[in-house]
């Protein structure tokens, strides 16, 4: 079960990180919810990959 909690949560801080760089390519400029975007879709990818892994074991 904690596997593919963990895979799920990878999923989505994958999407949000490609969603922020594309709406800042998209704008030309970063704004704070891009950067909220960033930083709590790389914290969702990394405690997705901690979950993965202790569900593996």
């Amino acid at each position: 079960m904690l596997f593919y909690l963990g895979l799920g949560l990878q999923l989505i801080g994958f999407a949000s990180v490609g969603l922020c760089l594309f709406a800042g390519m998209n704008k030309g400029d970063y704004g704070q919810i891009e950067l909220v975007q960033l930083v709590g879709g790389s914290a969702a990818f990394y405690f997705g990959s901690m979950l993965k892994s202790k569900g593996q074991g």
